[in-house]
């Protein structure tokens, strides 16, 4: 057994974070600045923060070692996936992982991953095993604390006039501070889970229906990751994606963007009353499904593996996770026929293109785009190969909208409508980028510009305004717009189907 000064303790785990932090806030870091003493500076200071924060976590000796395992397997998967995707793991990515069912977990397995996690997470925690944190030094920790402080102020201070500006200008730097920022996350929503929730907000208590003698059928498909850039409706001419509804007097919205990057964010933030520069993850309203299932049948089917992340509470909904889609073009059939409401919508979540794994999305008939990058190390494919497997999900999704349309095609109803859009986009190895889940404010154009799609039984009266800047804000009108449901929160501006429908600029 060794025995060892806690000082000495703190110093080598801190630099064991500094060490992994190199694919992270050092990579951050080297981006940003230019200026190599200012580069040293900043080092200096966030070597000395993480030095003071261990010691203030690590001071009672039992604290040391819980503390010291919570940040060695935070660090490690943390930099894992930082290092392979080059995604930033904020709340919303925290908050994703929490909704990780076991397939979506299988499918980040590999080799490689198992290695890292061996060498970074259960190696080190090994090492603890043999090792003895001597008692006592309370004083040599307090003056460590206090000297950490003092330098870190003095550098600062006497740097003041540029540290303060980088700081404001690159305030999402704490996005990098693995496992701090990480770790502060899940804090944050373990708590939000666990702090009781104050009375649902009612919205729309003013709405009612215009019954206009006709009926009505809505099926609103939501897909998961598919990005605008990929679509041959759009212009995209590498593989034709959209192979299976193109015939099939598609309108096709070319500039439609999501409201988040990721699921837990764009599904709730997309059905809300709230626009996305107003809406708060857990916000307390109800949504539009809510509203509309006062007045008409409202059905959600579910394939994805994060769930309906609450919107679907207290609809009609089946949620399944299986390998394809394809189930739910059967279940949707179903639903129609079986129907007894004049008017009805159902929402279709698909589990698409979701990656890395984007090879196990589609069935084999449907990898008409080779040669295509099996596994899950994007980085390890081609682009050539990469965008091939990739938009083989594009296709297959497009098979299923295409699908969902002709059993649309078979209802009774008077009025029909199809509208697909996506959560939000994805990274394909752009500038070093990988997946999504970037802050908003931070994420590339392909996170955010979606595809969305919109065939009706008649004449659409918009066509001249597909190119209009839209979004995933407008979904709550169009809803209500569609199913005549009047009430001071619809906005016609907002509304796909009206002739009113404005710019969202």
């Amino acid at each position: 057994m060794l025995k060892i000064n806690p000082i000495l303790f703190n110093f080598v785990l801190s630099a064991y974070i500094i060490a992994l932090n190199y694919f992270s806030m050092l990579t951050f870091l080297s981006n940003k600045i230019s200026d190599i003493y200012f580069f040293t500076i900043v080092n200096i200071i966030y070597f000395t923060l993480i030095f003071l924060v261990v010691n203030i976590l690590c001071f009672f000796r039992i604290l040391a070692y819980i503390c010291s395992i919570i940040l060695i397997i935070c660090t490690g998967f943390s930099i894992y996936f930082i290092k392979t995707y080059n995604v930033v793991i904020d709340g919303n990515m925290v908050a994703n992982v929490f909704l990780t069912d076991k397939r979506e977990m299988s499918d980040l397995f590999s080799l490689s991953f198992v290695f890292f996690i061996l060498l970074s997470v259960v190696l080190p925690i090994i090492l603890l095993r043999f090792i003895s944190i001597k008692k006592g030094y309370y004083l040599a920790k307090i003056v460590s604390i206090i000297l950490s402080a003092i330098l870190i102020f003095v550098i600062v201070f006497t740097n003041s006039r540029t540290f303060i500006p980088f700081i404001r200008t690159n305030d999402d730097i704490r996005y990098y501070n693995v496992p701090f920022h990480q770790i502060y996350s899940a804090i944050k929503i373990t708590k939000s889970k666990f702090t009781p929730k104050e009375e649902m907000v009612k919205i729309g208590l003013d709405a009612s229906i215009q019954d206009d003698n006709e009926s009505k059928t809505f099926i609103l498909v939501v897909g998961e990751t598919a990005r605008a850039k990929n679509y041959s409706l759009g212009g995209y001419t590498k593989n034709d994606t959209n192979f299976y509804t193109k015939n099939l007097n598609i309108n096709y919205f070319s500039n439609f963007t999501s409201c988040g990057t990721a699921t837990a964010q764009s599904l709730p933030c997309m059905f809300s009353l709230h626009d996305r520069v107003d809406f708060k993850k857990g916000e307390n309203y109800e949504n539009v499904l809510n509203l509309l299932n006062r007045f008409i049948d409202v059905r959600w089917i579910d394939n994805n593996s994060g769930g309906c992340q609450n919107v679907c509470n207290d609809i009609n909904s089946i949620i399944k996770s299986k390998d394809y889609d394809g189930w739910l073009v059967d279940e949707t059939k179903n639903i129609l026929k079986s129907k007894k409401d004049k008017n009805t919508l159902i929402i279709v979540h698909l589990q698409g293109s979701h990656g890395p794994s984007y090879y196990l999305r589609y069935p084999k008939e449907f990898e008409k785009f080779t040669p295509t990058c099996n596994t899950n190390k994007l980085q390890e494919c081609s682009e050539d190969n990469l965008y091939n497997t990739y938009d083989n999900t594009l296709l297959y999704t497009d098979f299923i909208v295409a699908s969902l349309i002709d059993v649309l095609k078979t209802d009774n109803a008077d009025k029909k409508a199809l509208f697909y859009l996506s959560d939000h986009g994805e990274s394909l190895g752009e500038n070093g980028f990988y997946l999504h889940g970037m802050p908003y404010y931070l994420a590339p154009k392909e996170q955010i510009q979606i595809p969305a799609i919109l065939w009706t039984n008649y004449e659409y009266n918009n066509k001249d305004k597909l190119d209009f800047k839209l979004s995933q804000d407008n979904l709550f009108s169009s809803l209500l717009g569609f199913f005549n449901i009047s009430t001071k929160d619809y906005r016609k501006n907002y509304d796909l189907f009206s002739i009113d429908l404005e710019n969202n600029l």
